[in-house]
């Protein structure tokens, strides 16, 4: 069976990308009914996600270019390093397992000693579909105008992403010999792995292989980084990384309390933290569940409860860069206060709001979001400008 994908003219935005990564599923099920073949939708999935950097940053096809990327997919002998790789066993990869918040593990700062480089901005993402869930950062050297990135055709900014994907990663690791790349490996990095270059030997990302079930992309082919210093960064990223969760796990162990313990070997499930509650909170909010958000605001009556949904259904884009304790003086056993910063985009027509866009500027937001505890549950009492 011959395969081809077109993917040289591919553009994708925030907009469309769950649809057509739905679309994509679909298509992988009709194929498994028709053929039984359930790898051809994986190599598919990746082949088209990976390769376009899609499953780490949002991207968008480079201006004036049209030999960027390979504009079909062909398989051309290669060597996999898997089986020569010296592996590091992680034993903690389960933190990078689901949902990853991987602008707060690894900030923009730890990324600009790394690369050398300045940033400008963060911006977090995930794409989901039956079989992959992935949640990345993208690292961004420059700003567009809003109407440039979100335009037709989109532009995406200079970045480099970095993106942890979850699902059966076994299937994935020979996907580069269907689409004209090459791979190599560097013998320093503690991870299987692959170097993957385009048919030109343009260095294009590091795909690491942290587990079974868990997958590091580092996208660097739409930075400002040269072909050495890319290679250099994930190198490097890969060392911090064994550290990581080397100290990580040697922390956990020591602070575990025997309860946490029994509960751990039990299997029972401990109570969302406050930082889970807020998270949950914004991405409802970013998923255009407005009701369901508006339901963990703590309010007098139905009508206040109706006013933070409408509120809410305003909002085109909600997501959580940073998040910290504050005012811990002010803490009570029923109230705790949390600093945050928010990534917002607006719908235009909130402007004719009551208070123009609710309040929020498109960007960067810092909020102050106040917990109380109503019964035996905790809800947002107040998210304000300042402390």
């Amino acid at each position: 069976m011959q395969i081809k994908v077109k993917i040289s003219n591919l553009n994708l935005n925030e907009k469309n990308r769950g649809d057509y990564f739905n679309y994509l599923n679909y298509l992988g099920e009709i194929e498994i009914m028709k053929k039984g073949i359930a790898p051809i939708f994986i190599l598919i999935a990746v082949l088209i996600i990976g390769s376009l950097g899609i499953l780490s940053t949002k991207v968008f096809k480079k201006p004036g270019t049209s030999n960027q990327l390979p504009s079909q997919t062909q398989i051309t002998p290669q060597a996999s390093p898997a089986t020569s790789q010296q592996e590091t066993a992680i034993t903690s990869y389960e933190q990078f397992f689901g949902q990853v918040p991987v602008c707060q593990l690894f900030p923009k700062e730890k990324i600009e000693e790394l690369t050398g480089k300045q940033f400008l901005e963060i911006k977090p993402g995930q794409n989901q579909t039956q079989r992959y869930t992935e949640y990345y950062c993208e690292y961004r050297q420059e700003k567009l105008p809003y109407s440039v990135e979100h335009g037709n055709p989109p532009q995406a900014p200079k970045n480099i992403s970095i993106a942890f994907v979850s699902g059966n990663i076994d299937s994935l690791k020979e996907v580069y010999k269907l689409n004209k790349e090459k791979i190599e490996e560097d013998k320093e990095i503690p991870f299987s792995h692959h170097l993957v270059y385009n048919e030109n030997g343009k260095f294009l990302r590091l795909e690491a292989f942290l587990s079974p079930n868990v997958q590091l992309i580092i996208n660097t082919w739409w930075s400002t980084l040269s072909q050495d210093e890319a290679k250099k960064f994930v190198k490097d990223f890969t060392l911090y990384l064994k550290d990581f969760i080397q100290r990580k796990e040697q922390t956990t162990n020591q602070n575990i309390s025997p309860t946490q313990k029994l509960e751990k070997e039990a299997g029972s499930v401990p109570l969302p933290s406050d930082e889970d509650i807020i998270r949950n909170f914004v991405n409802l909010i970013d998923e255009g569940q407005a009701d369901k958000a508006a339901l963990m605001m703590k309010v007098k009556d139905d009508s206040e409860l109706q006013t933070w949904a409408v509120h809410f259904s305003a909002i085109n884009s909600f997501k959580l860069l940073k998040i910290e304790k504050t005012s811990e003086e002010n803490w009570t056993d029923n109230k705790h206060i949390y600093k945050v910063v928010l990534d917002v985009w607006m719908d235009p027509r909130s402007a004719d709001a009551p208070i123009p866009y609710y309040g929020w500027q498109n960007g960067e937001n810092t909020r102050w979001i106040t917990l109380e505890k109503v019964g035996d549950i905790w809800k947002i009492a107040e998210i304000a400008t300042g402390p």
